[in-house]
């Protein structure tokens, strides 16, 4: 008897860091950013011009401790890699996260993300209160610029008075005016199960217009993400939700002033970021963990509760053409290590929070936390393997 291993040819020792590869084995082209903190999450992509892709996330010790910062890296045309990850957010005496980038008309890198009070990793004090350790409600959501051609960030300031989170970047209006989805985090409610909704009005340079349209009875429904209709007549907007049942989906006017109570679809969801896009070919696209919490559903939503399945896997891409009212494809972009014995479940890696936009026709450019937060993973495939092509490498 004898090993195959012996005389293989071993590819992991061509393996880089944030170097793009292809491989037979793996849809697309993919790569490992390369990691800068023990964790690396909640990324977010975004064209920052024709010629350079951009991929900011937070990273640092543990979520809600201080020092959990901002950092960008880019992707170049006519680069092999993805530039090293630079500092780019500016308090280090909170915890910094779930960042988002976007290019308002003047043609200026707008960077936003949260900045909450955070604790030291050793106060174990929020146990006896029937509190979390993640001190949300404390967020705010900073706002720094960054002119196109490179110089440095302006000075980080405040885009709201009050405490309130993000994760999905706003939706640009026919006017060039910007709808921002925004959460309320409350103490209250138990693991953030109070948490509600609404759409910040943010003029053509991203500032806030004053105008903050509530999303009704969206408590426990965030992370929203805002898509036009196919026939441009209204908004629609899908929401993650802290059941941990399904992801949900709300109609909103077309200037996103009145939205619908948000409905469930047919997609499950596990209490984990969700991202929704309107493509090219008109058809609708939403990234998500296609899990959902097992059990029997009550026939009202009790509000203000919440779960947390730990799985979030597997990774998956569905594809609608009636806005969102059927899924007819969808295709599990990442399934973890595999592992789905209750002995080993907890081995299969998390793959959570993806980003997801188009480049060129049909080209879709995803990133996630990958490997329970380990890294940020890139990944570009064609709308047309979503669908069962597989002559797109």
């Amino acid at each position: 008897m004898f090993s195959a291993a012996t005389h293989s040819t071993n590819l992991n020792l061509r393996f880089q860091p944030s170097r793009l590869f292809q491989s037979p084995l793996v849809p697309g082209t993919w790569a490992i950013l390369a990691p800068v903190g023990l964790q690396n999450h909640a990324p977010q992509l975004c064209w920052i011009n024709d010629a350079s892709l951009a991929c900011v996330w937070m990273a640092g010790g543990q979520e809600g401790t201080a020092g959990m910062s901002i950092y960008m890296s880019i992707l170049r045309e006519g680069k092999t890699k993805w530039s090293r990850a630079k500092l780019i957010s500016q308090d280090n005496t909170r915890s910094e996260q779930n960042p988002l980038l976007y290019v308002t008309p003047n043609n200026k890198v707008n960077l936003l993300h949260t900045a909450q009070h955070s604790r030291d990793i050793s106060d174990s004090s929020w146990r006896d209160t029937g509190s979390t350790f993640s001190m949300q409600w404390t967020a705010l959501i900073r706002w720094q610029i960054l002119n196109n051609s490179g110089a440095k960030w302006s000075k980080a300031t405040d885009l709201l008075d009050t405490p309130a989170f993000c994760r999905n970047p706003p939706y640009r209006l026919p006017d060039s005016t910007l709808l921002l989805p925004i959460y309320r985090s409350l103490e209250t409610g138990g693991a953030f199960g109070s948490d509600y909704s609404e759409v910040v009005h943010l003029d053509s340079n991203g500032a806030p217009t004053g105008n903050i349209y509530p999303v009704p009875n969206s408590t426990g429904r965030v992370h929203g993400s805002i898509v036009s209709s196919f026939d441009g007549k209204f908004l629609i907007q899908f929401f993650r939700s802290r059941m941990a049942d399904k992801v949900y989906r709300s109609l909103g006017s077309e200037d996103g002033s009145i939205w619908s109570t948000p409905e469930a679809t047919t997609l499950p969801n596990n209490n984990s970021s969700i991202q929704a896009i309107r493509l090219l070919s008109g058809r609708l696209a939403v990234i998500f963990n296609r899990f959902s919490y097992s059990r029997d559903q009550p026939s009202e939503p009790v509000w203000g509760e919440a779960h947390w399945p730990r799985t979030r896997w597997p990774l998956s891409i569905a594809l609608s053409e009636d806005d969102g009212i059927s899924w007819p494809w969808i295709f599990d972009l990442d399934t973890g290590n595999g592992y789905a014995g209750v002995a080993n479940w907890h081995l299969n890696g998390q793959l959570a929070y993806p980003t997801m936009l188009e480049g060129l026709p049909g080209e879709l450019h995803i990133a996630y936390s990958w490997a329970g937060r380990a890294a940020i993973r890139y990944v570009s495939i064609h709308e047309s393997q979503v669908m069962g092509d597989s002559s797109f490498t």
